[in-house]
Protein backbone atom coordinates (compact mmCIF):
# COMPACT_ATOMS: atom_id res chain seq x y z
CA UNK A 1 0.00 0.00 0.00
CA UNK A 2 0.94 3.49 -1.27
CA UNK A 3 0.40 6.54 1.69
CA UNK A 4 -0.07 9.30 -0.57
CA UNK A 5 -0.16 13.03 0.01
CA UNK A 6 -2.48 13.87 -2.62
CA UNK A 7 -3.48 17.61 -0.97
CA UNK A 8 -6.89 17.41 -2.21
CA UNK A 9 -10.43 18.15 -1.52
CA UNK A 10 -13.56 17.39 -3.57
CA UNK A 11 -16.57 17.03 -2.39
CA UNK A 12 -19.29 13.69 -3.15
CA UNK A 13 -19.65 12.13 -5.90
CA UNK A 14 -21.36 14.55 -9.04
CA UNK A 15 -24.52 12.72 -9.01
CA UNK A 16 -27.26 12.98 -11.27
CA UNK A 17 -30.48 13.68 -8.64
CA UNK A 18 -31.87 16.71 -7.19
CA UNK A 19 -30.45 19.88 -8.55
CA UNK A 20 -26.78 18.38 -8.30
CA UNK A 21 -24.74 19.80 -10.93
CA UNK A 22 -23.47 17.90 -13.58
CA UNK A 23 -21.98 17.17 -16.86
CA UNK A 24 -23.73 15.27 -19.63
CA UNK A 25 -21.99 12.41 -19.55
CA UNK A 26 -19.56 12.01 -16.80
CA UNK A 27 -20.39 11.15 -12.93
CA UNK A 28 -16.75 10.24 -11.89
CA UNK A 29 -15.71 11.24 -8.63
CA UNK A 30 -12.14 13.00 -9.33
CA UNK A 31 -8.97 12.44 -7.43
CA UNK A 32 -5.25 12.49 -7.90
CA UNK A 33 -2.01 12.24 -6.64
CA UNK A 34 0.18 15.04 -6.80
CA UNK A 35 3.19 13.07 -6.75
CA UNK A 36 4.63 9.27 -6.83
CA UNK A 37 5.75 8.70 -2.97
CA UNK A 38 7.31 5.62 -1.71
CA UNK A 39 5.33 3.20 0.02
CA UNK A 40 4.03 3.59 3.83
CA UNK A 41 4.09 7.10 3.34
CA UNK A 42 0.64 9.29 3.12
CA UNK A 43 -0.99 11.74 1.59
CA UNK A 44 -3.86 14.45 2.10
CA UNK A 45 -6.91 14.53 -0.03
CA UNK A 46 -10.23 16.33 0.58
CA UNK A 47 -14.00 15.74 -0.86
CA UNK A 48 -14.03 16.92 -4.69
CA UNK A 49 -13.65 16.52 -6.66
CA UNK A 50 -21.03 17.81 -9.64
CA UNK A 51 -30.70 16.74 -13.77
CA UNK A 52 -41.37 16.53 -16.49
CA UNK A 53 -42.62 13.79 -17.02
CA UNK A 54 -45.44 14.12 -20.39
CA UNK A 55 -45.78 13.76 -23.81
CA UNK A 56 -44.16 16.08 -25.86
CA UNK A 57 -45.08 17.47 -29.94
CA UNK A 58 -42.72 15.77 -32.26
CA UNK A 59 -41.05 18.77 -34.60
CA UNK A 60 -38.47 18.58 -37.36
CA UNK A 61 -35.29 17.12 -36.50
CA UNK A 62 -32.20 19.02 -36.28
CA UNK A 63 -29.10 16.70 -37.66
CA UNK A 64 -25.73 18.30 -36.20
CA UNK A 65 -22.78 17.61 -38.84
CA UNK A 66 -21.84 14.05 -38.67
CA UNK A 67 -19.09 13.42 -36.24
CA UNK A 68 -16.48 10.68 -37.20
CA UNK A 69 -16.77 7.24 -34.86
CA UNK A 70 -14.29 7.39 -32.51
CA UNK A 71 -13.60 5.27 -29.80
CA UNK A 72 -11.99 6.35 -26.71
CA UNK A 73 -9.04 4.45 -24.55
CA UNK A 74 -10.63 2.72 -22.34
CA UNK A 75 -9.39 2.73 -18.13
CA UNK A 76 -7.75 -0.09 -17.11
CA UNK A 77 -9.85 -3.36 -17.16
CA UNK A 78 -10.24 -5.16 -13.95
CA UNK A 79 -7.55 -8.14 -13.56
CA UNK A 80 -8.99 -11.14 -11.17
CA UNK A 81 -8.07 -11.30 -7.49
CA UNK A 82 -7.08 -13.99 -5.53
CA UNK A 83 -8.98 -14.78 -2.25
CA UNK A 84 -5.40 -14.11 -0.61
CA UNK A 85 -5.04 -10.67 -2.33
CA UNK A 86 -9.04 -10.06 -1.49
CA UNK A 87 -8.30 -10.08 1.64
CA UNK A 88 -5.43 -8.45 2.07
CA UNK A 89 -6.31 -5.63 0.74
CA UNK A 90 -9.45 -5.75 2.73
CA UNK A 91 -7.61 -6.12 6.28
CA UNK A 92 -5.32 -3.20 4.62
CA UNK A 93 -8.29 -1.15 4.08
CA UNK A 94 -9.91 -1.83 7.39
CA UNK A 95 -6.95 -1.39 9.62
CA UNK A 96 -5.96 1.92 7.64
CA UNK A 97 -9.56 3.27 8.78
CA UNK A 98 -9.17 2.09 12.57
CA UNK A 99 -6.35 3.73 13.05
CA UNK A 100 -6.35 7.32 10.84
CA UNK A 101 -10.06 7.66 10.52
CA UNK A 102 -10.79 11.22 11.37
CA UNK A 103 -13.84 10.46 13.90
CA UNK A 104 -12.43 7.69 17.07
CA UNK A 105 -15.99 6.82 17.27
CA UNK A 106 -16.22 5.55 13.49
CA UNK A 107 -19.58 8.25 13.39
CA UNK A 108 -21.59 5.37 15.63
CA UNK A 109 -20.47 2.47 13.20
CA UNK A 110 -19.00 -0.39 15.28
CA UNK A 111 -15.70 -1.16 13.24
CA UNK A 112 -14.93 -4.29 14.67
CA UNK A 113 -18.30 -5.55 13.89
CA UNK A 114 -18.21 -4.62 10.77
CA UNK A 115 -14.63 -6.28 9.86
CA UNK A 116 -16.64 -9.63 11.35
CA UNK A 117 -20.14 -9.09 8.66
CA UNK A 118 -17.50 -7.97 5.23
CA UNK A 119 -15.02 -10.62 6.00
CA UNK A 120 -16.55 -13.41 4.79
CA UNK A 121 -18.23 -11.13 1.52
CA UNK A 122 -14.83 -10.53 0.62
CA UNK A 123 -13.52 -13.92 0.32
CA UNK A 124 -16.64 -15.52 -1.15
CA UNK A 125 -16.87 -12.91 -4.00
CA UNK A 126 -16.90 -14.03 -7.36
CA UNK A 127 -15.86 -11.27 -9.27
CA UNK A 128 -13.08 -8.21 -9.33
CA UNK A 129 -16.48 -5.78 -9.52
CA UNK A 130 -18.28 -7.84 -6.64
CA UNK A 131 -14.90 -7.22 -4.53
CA UNK A 132 -14.81 -3.55 -5.09
CA UNK A 133 -18.74 -3.09 -4.70
CA UNK A 134 -18.60 -4.78 -0.95
CA UNK A 135 -15.54 -2.70 -0.85
CA UNK A 136 -17.06 0.69 -1.96
CA UNK A 137 -20.26 -0.18 0.39
CA UNK A 138 -18.05 -0.92 3.90
CA UNK A 139 -16.46 2.41 2.91
CA UNK A 140 -19.69 4.41 2.24
CA UNK A 141 -21.04 2.86 5.61
CA UNK A 142 -19.36 5.10 7.88
CA UNK A 143 -21.20 8.29 6.50
CA UNK A 144 -19.44 11.12 6.13
CA UNK A 145 -19.95 12.09 2.68
CA UNK A 146 -16.43 12.10 1.42
CA UNK A 147 -14.61 9.17 2.15
CA UNK A 148 -14.81 6.47 -0.28
CA UNK A 149 -13.60 3.27 -1.97
CA UNK A 150 -12.00 3.22 -5.55
CA UNK A 151 -11.48 0.57 -8.00
CA UNK A 152 -8.35 0.67 -10.44
CA UNK A 153 -10.79 1.98 -13.09
CA UNK A 154 -12.25 4.82 -11.11
CA UNK A 155 -8.79 5.82 -10.07
CA UNK A 156 -7.89 5.41 -13.84
CA UNK A 157 -9.96 7.99 -14.86
CA UNK A 158 -9.47 10.47 -12.60
CA UNK A 159 -5.91 10.70 -13.25
CA UNK A 160 -6.64 11.55 -16.95
CA UNK A 161 -9.22 14.27 -15.66
CA UNK A 162 -6.69 15.97 -13.10
CA UNK A 163 -4.27 15.43 -15.92
CA UNK A 164 -6.36 17.29 -18.13
CA UNK A 165 -6.56 13.92 -20.41
CA UNK A 166 -10.37 12.45 -19.63
CA UNK A 167 -12.30 12.53 -22.38
CA UNK A 168 -16.01 10.87 -22.95
CA UNK A 169 -18.66 10.22 -25.98
CA UNK A 170 -21.02 13.17 -25.34
CA UNK A 171 -23.06 16.14 -26.35
CA UNK A 172 -20.92 18.90 -25.19
CA UNK A 173 -23.41 20.11 -22.33
CA UNK A 174 -23.29 20.79 -18.80
CA UNK A 175 -27.03 19.86 -17.09
CA UNK A 176 -28.57 20.70 -13.71
CA UNK A 177 -31.42 18.11 -12.17
CA UNK A 178 -34.53 20.53 -11.85
CA UNK A 179 -38.36 19.31 -11.18
CA UNK A 180 -39.15 19.96 -15.02
CA UNK A 181 -36.19 17.77 -16.54
CA UNK A 182 -32.35 18.88 -17.37
CA UNK A 183 -31.76 22.69 -17.67
CA UNK A 184 -28.92 22.96 -20.26
CA UNK A 185 -26.45 25.26 -18.42
CA UNK A 186 -23.87 25.98 -20.42
CA UNK A 187 -22.65 24.31 -24.29
CA UNK A 188 -19.46 23.37 -25.18
CA UNK A 189 -18.70 25.94 -28.33
CA UNK A 190 -18.76 23.93 -31.87
CA UNK A 191 -20.02 20.79 -30.12
CA UNK A 192 -22.59 18.61 -31.42
CA UNK A 193 -25.10 19.78 -29.24
CA UNK A 194 -23.89 23.66 -30.25
CA UNK A 195 -24.27 22.25 -33.54
CA UNK A 196 -27.69 20.73 -33.12
CA UNK A 197 -28.70 24.67 -32.31
CA UNK A 198 -29.47 23.77 -28.61
CA UNK A 199 -28.61 26.43 -26.47
CA UNK A 200 -27.93 27.26 -22.46
CA UNK A 201 -31.27 27.26 -20.76
CA UNK A 202 -32.55 25.10 -22.71
CA UNK A 203 -34.41 22.56 -20.90
CA UNK A 204 -34.42 18.48 -21.99
CA UNK A 205 -37.50 17.06 -21.31
CA UNK A 206 -36.93 13.47 -22.48
CA UNK A 207 -34.32 11.27 -24.09
CA UNK A 208 -35.11 8.80 -26.80
CA UNK A 209 -38.81 9.48 -25.87
CA UNK A 210 -38.53 8.80 -22.08
CA UNK A 211 -38.82 11.30 -19.88
CA UNK A 212 -36.05 12.98 -17.95
CA UNK A 213 -36.87 12.16 -14.69
CA UNK A 214 -38.38 9.02 -14.88
CA UNK A 215 -37.20 7.49 -11.57
CA UNK A 216 -36.93 3.63 -13.10
CA UNK A 217 -36.56 3.95 -17.03
CA UNK A 218 -32.85 4.89 -16.92
CA UNK A 219 -30.94 3.02 -14.29
CA UNK A 220 -28.12 3.88 -11.57
CA UNK A 221 -26.54 6.76 -13.75
CA UNK A 222 -30.11 8.32 -14.86
CA UNK A 223 -31.31 9.80 -17.59
CA UNK A 224 -27.35 11.22 -18.05
CA UNK A 225 -26.21 7.91 -18.30
CA UNK A 226 -28.44 7.53 -21.73
CA UNK A 227 -26.79 10.74 -23.15
CA UNK A 228 -23.88 9.44 -23.04
CA UNK A 229 -22.84 6.94 -25.87
CA UNK A 230 -19.73 5.78 -27.96
CA UNK A 231 -18.82 9.21 -30.43
CA UNK A 232 -20.18 8.94 -34.09
CA UNK A 233 -23.81 7.27 -32.83
CA UNK A 234 -26.75 9.53 -31.85
CA UNK A 235 -29.23 10.49 -29.08
CA UNK A 236 -33.19 12.10 -29.44
CA UNK A 237 -33.49 14.77 -27.05
CA UNK A 238 -37.08 16.25 -26.60
CA UNK A 239 -36.01 20.29 -25.82
CA UNK A 240 -37.94 22.97 -24.48
CA UNK A 241 -37.06 26.67 -25.01
CA UNK A 242 -39.19 29.03 -23.14
CA UNK A 243 -43.08 29.10 -23.92
CA UNK A 244 -42.14 27.09 -27.20
CA UNK A 245 -43.83 24.05 -27.87
CA UNK A 246 -41.45 20.90 -27.03
CA UNK A 247 -39.44 19.84 -30.22
CA UNK A 248 -37.34 16.39 -31.21
CA UNK A 249 -33.31 17.09 -31.94
CA UNK A 250 -31.47 13.91 -32.89
CA UNK A 251 -27.89 15.31 -31.63
CA UNK A 252 -24.59 12.58 -33.12
CA UNK A 253 -22.18 12.04 -30.21
CA UNK A 254 -18.89 13.34 -30.36
CA UNK A 255 -15.71 12.78 -27.83
CA UNK A 256 -15.80 15.63 -25.62
CA UNK A 257 -12.56 16.34 -23.95
CA UNK A 258 -13.63 16.70 -19.79
CA UNK A 259 -11.21 19.68 -19.93
CA UNK A 260 -13.15 21.76 -21.50
CA UNK A 261 -15.51 22.34 -18.18
CA UNK A 262 -12.70 22.47 -15.85
CA UNK A 263 -11.00 25.74 -17.25
CA UNK A 264 -10.51 28.99 -15.26
CA UNK A 265 -11.60 32.01 -17.48
CA UNK A 266 -11.74 35.94 -16.57
CA UNK A 267 -13.56 38.10 -18.22
CA UNK A 268 -14.40 42.00 -17.87
CA UNK A 269 -17.48 43.33 -16.85
CA UNK A 270 -18.77 46.74 -17.59
CA UNK A 271 -17.29 49.54 -15.26
CA UNK A 272 -13.79 47.56 -15.15
CA UNK A 273 -14.74 44.88 -13.10
CA UNK A 274 -12.72 41.98 -13.46
CA UNK A 275 -15.08 38.51 -13.04
CA UNK A 276 -12.80 35.11 -12.60
CA UNK A 277 -14.52 31.76 -12.89
CA UNK A 278 -12.99 28.91 -11.41
CA UNK A 279 -15.14 25.74 -11.72
CA UNK A 280 -13.29 23.30 -9.96
CA UNK A 281 -9.44 23.75 -8.27
CA UNK A 282 -9.41 19.86 -9.21
CA UNK A 283 -7.16 20.55 -12.06
CA UNK A 284 -2.84 20.36 -12.23
CA UNK A 285 -2.57 23.66 -13.61
CA UNK A 286 -5.90 25.51 -12.29
CA UNK A 287 -3.38 28.40 -10.91
CA UNK A 288 -1.57 28.47 -13.68
CA UNK A 289 -4.35 28.79 -15.71
CA UNK A 290 -6.01 31.75 -13.07
CA UNK A 291 -2.33 33.80 -13.59
CA UNK A 292 -2.63 33.65 -17.24
CA UNK A 293 -6.22 34.49 -17.92
CA UNK A 294 -5.60 37.39 -14.93
CA UNK A 295 -2.91 38.87 -16.71
CA UNK A 296 -4.50 39.00 -19.73
CA UNK A 297 -7.48 40.49 -18.57
CA UNK A 298 -5.29 42.98 -16.99
CA UNK A 299 -3.27 43.94 -20.43
CA UNK A 300 -6.41 45.98 -21.23
CA UNK A 301 -6.09 48.27 -18.62
CA UNK A 302 -7.06 48.47 -14.52
CA UNK A 303 -9.42 46.74 -12.69
CA UNK A 304 -11.41 48.92 -9.93
CA UNK A 305 -12.88 45.46 -8.38
CA UNK A 306 -12.64 41.46 -8.68
CA UNK A 307 -15.44 38.94 -8.58
CA UNK A 308 -14.61 35.85 -8.46
CA UNK A 309 -17.42 33.15 -8.75
CA UNK A 310 -16.78 29.44 -6.81
CA UNK A 311 -20.47 28.34 -6.91
CA UNK A 312 -19.85 25.95 -9.10
CA UNK A 313 -16.62 24.79 -7.22
CA UNK A 314 -16.80 21.08 -5.10
CA UNK A 315 -13.16 21.37 -4.50
CA UNK A 316 -9.71 20.09 -5.18
CA UNK A 317 -6.01 20.38 -4.58
CA UNK A 318 -5.82 22.37 -1.36
CA UNK A 319 -2.38 23.64 -2.73
CA UNK A 320 -3.64 24.74 -5.99
CA UNK A 321 -5.94 26.67 -4.35
CA UNK A 322 -3.71 28.12 -1.96
CA UNK A 323 -1.49 29.20 -4.84
CA UNK A 324 -4.47 31.49 -6.48
CA UNK A 325 -4.83 33.15 -3.01
CA UNK A 326 -1.41 34.43 -3.38
CA UNK A 327 -2.29 35.86 -6.67
CA UNK A 328 -4.08 38.77 -4.55
CA UNK A 329 -2.51 38.50 -1.32
CA UNK A 330 1.59 37.90 -0.14
CA UNK A 331 1.62 35.26 2.35
CA UNK A 332 -0.26 34.63 5.04
CA UNK A 333 -2.44 31.65 7.58
CA UNK A 334 -6.13 30.89 6.44
CA UNK A 335 -6.25 28.26 9.25
CA UNK A 336 -5.39 24.83 9.50
CA UNK A 337 -6.67 21.21 8.76
CA UNK A 338 -6.75 19.00 12.02
CA UNK A 339 -7.07 15.23 12.77
CA UNK A 340 -6.29 13.04 15.25
CA UNK A 341 -2.89 12.77 14.87
CA UNK A 342 -1.85 15.63 12.64
CA UNK A 343 -2.08 19.54 12.61
CA UNK A 344 -1.17 21.01 8.87
CA UNK A 345 -1.13 24.89 9.11
CA UNK A 346 -2.71 26.26 5.40
CA UNK A 347 -0.12 28.75 4.73
CA UNK A 348 -0.17 31.11 1.51
CA UNK A 349 3.29 31.01 -0.22
CA UNK A 350 4.76 34.28 -0.92
CA UNK A 351 6.34 36.14 -3.67
CA UNK A 352 3.32 35.19 -6.35
CA UNK A 353 1.29 38.68 -6.03
CA UNK A 354 -0.15 40.10 -9.49
CA UNK A 355 0.03 43.65 -7.71
CA UNK A 356 -2.47 44.82 -9.61
CA UNK A 357 -4.90 42.84 -7.48
CA UNK A 358 -3.50 43.19 -3.99
CA UNK A 359 -5.34 46.57 -3.50
CA UNK A 360 -8.48 45.83 -5.23
CA UNK A 361 -12.31 45.37 -3.45
CA UNK A 362 -13.18 41.19 -4.18
CA UNK A 363 -16.34 39.65 -4.07
CA UNK A 364 -16.68 35.50 -4.02
CA UNK A 365 -19.80 34.36 -5.18
CA UNK A 366 -20.66 31.41 -3.15
CA UNK A 367 -23.28 28.76 -3.62
CA UNK A 368 -24.62 25.39 -1.29
CA UNK A 369 -22.29 23.75 -3.55
CA UNK A 370 -19.28 25.38 -3.38
CA UNK A 371 -17.47 22.98 -1.00
CA UNK A 372 -14.26 21.69 0.80
CA UNK A 373 -10.98 23.68 -1.37
CA UNK A 374 -13.74 25.72 -2.52
CA UNK A 375 -14.54 27.02 1.13
CA UNK A 376 -11.13 27.09 2.29
CA UNK A 377 -10.63 29.48 -0.83
CA UNK A 378 -13.52 31.68 0.22
CA UNK A 379 -12.98 31.22 4.36
CA UNK A 380 -9.06 32.28 3.21
CA UNK A 381 -10.20 35.28 0.64
CA UNK A 382 -12.18 36.50 3.37
CA UNK A 383 -9.73 36.36 6.11
CA UNK A 384 -6.50 37.64 4.31
CA UNK A 385 -8.54 39.89 1.60
CA UNK A 386 -11.51 40.80 3.51
CA UNK A 387 -13.89 39.95 0.52
CA UNK A 388 -17.14 40.17 0.69
CA UNK A 389 -18.92 36.90 0.34
CA UNK A 390 -22.53 37.01 -1.59
CA UNK A 391 -24.59 34.15 -2.16
CA UNK A 392 -26.31 31.75 0.09
CA UNK A 393 -24.16 29.12 2.72
CA UNK A 394 -21.78 26.94 1.47
CA UNK A 395 -21.89 23.23 1.66
CA UNK A 396 -20.04 22.55 4.97
CA UNK A 397 -17.57 19.49 3.32
CA UNK A 398 -14.20 20.62 4.77
CA UNK A 399 -12.84 17.49 5.80
CA UNK A 400 -9.53 16.19 3.84
CA UNK A 401 -8.92 13.18 2.53
CA UNK A 402 -5.79 11.11 2.43
CA UNK A 403 -5.12 9.00 -0.24
CA UNK A 404 -3.93 5.14 -0.15
CA UNK A 405 -2.85 3.19 -2.83
CA UNK A 406 -3.09 -0.52 -3.00
CA UNK A 407 -1.42 -3.28 -5.54
CA UNK A 408 -4.30 -3.51 -7.42
CA UNK A 409 -4.25 0.43 -8.34
CA UNK A 410 -7.52 0.29 -5.90
CA UNK A 411 -7.63 3.36 -3.41
CA UNK A 412 -8.97 4.55 0.01
CA UNK A 413 -9.54 8.00 0.44
CA UNK A 414 -10.09 8.56 3.95
CA UNK A 415 -11.30 11.43 5.50
CA UNK A 416 -8.25 12.21 8.38
CA UNK A 417 -8.60 16.03 9.14
CA UNK A 418 -10.90 18.62 9.39
CA UNK A 419 -10.47 22.94 8.14
CA UNK A 420 -10.51 24.93 10.88
CA UNK A 421 -10.66 28.79 10.74
CA UNK A 422 -7.63 30.66 12.53
CA UNK A 423 -9.43 31.23 15.69
CA UNK A 424 -9.91 27.16 15.75
CA UNK A 425 -13.67 27.61 14.54
CA UNK A 426 -14.86 24.51 12.00
CA UNK A 427 -16.93 25.11 9.25
CA UNK A 428 -17.62 21.33 8.93
CA UNK A 429 -21.25 20.83 8.74
CA UNK A 430 -22.25 24.89 8.55
CA UNK A 431 -20.17 26.11 5.54
CA UNK A 432 -19.48 29.53 4.84
CA UNK A 433 -22.43 32.06 5.61
CA UNK A 434 -22.24 34.96 3.03
CA UNK A 435 -22.42 38.24 4.24
CA UNK A 436 -24.92 39.40 1.47
CA UNK A 437 -27.83 36.71 1.37
CA UNK A 438 -29.11 36.36 -1.63
CA UNK A 439 -31.50 33.51 -1.79
CA UNK A 440 -31.94 32.77 -5.54
CA UNK A 441 -31.39 29.56 -8.15
CA UNK A 442 -28.64 31.39 -9.67
CA UNK A 443 -28.39 28.75 -12.74
CA UNK A 444 -31.84 29.23 -14.28
CA UNK A 445 -30.55 32.92 -15.32
CA UNK A 446 -28.50 34.55 -18.01
CA UNK A 447 -26.08 36.43 -16.70
CA UNK A 448 -26.95 39.75 -17.25
CA UNK A 449 -29.80 38.36 -14.95
CA UNK A 450 -27.78 36.87 -12.63
CA UNK A 451 -29.10 38.15 -9.31
CA UNK A 452 -26.42 37.24 -6.91
CA UNK A 453 -23.53 38.33 -9.83
CA UNK A 454 -25.98 41.50 -10.05
CA UNK A 455 -25.51 42.25 -6.42
CA UNK A 456 -21.99 41.38 -6.42
CA UNK A 457 -21.41 43.82 -8.99
CA UNK A 458 -23.36 46.75 -7.16
CA UNK A 459 -21.62 46.42 -3.58
CA UNK A 460 -18.38 47.18 -5.97
CA UNK A 461 -19.89 49.83 -8.02
CA UNK A 462 -20.73 51.24 -4.60
CA UNK A 463 -16.83 51.49 -3.59
CA UNK A 464 -15.44 54.86 -3.40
Amino acid sequence: MQRLRIILLIVATILITGCTFSWDELSTRPVEQERPAPPATRLPASTATPAPAGGAATMPVLTPTPAPVATIAPTPTLAPLSREERLNIFQEVWETVRDNYLYEDFNGLDWEAVRAEVQPKVEAAATPEEFYTIMREMIARLGDDHSRFESPQEVAAQIAEARGQLQYGGIGVSVRTVDEGGLITRVVPGGPADQAGILPRDLIVAVNGIPFNDPEAFGPEGAIGAVRGLPGTSVRLTIKRGDEEPRDIEVTRAIIDIAIFNQVTAERLTGDIGLLYIPSFYVDNADSQARDALTALLAGGPLRGMIIDVRDNSGGYIHVMRNIIALFHDGGSIGASVGRNEREEQRIPRGRTIPELTRIPVVILISEETASAAEMFTAGMRILRQATVVGVPSSGNTENLYGYDFSDGSRLLLAEVAYQLPDGTLIEGTGIIPDVLIEAEWWRFPPEQDPQLLAAKEILNAQP
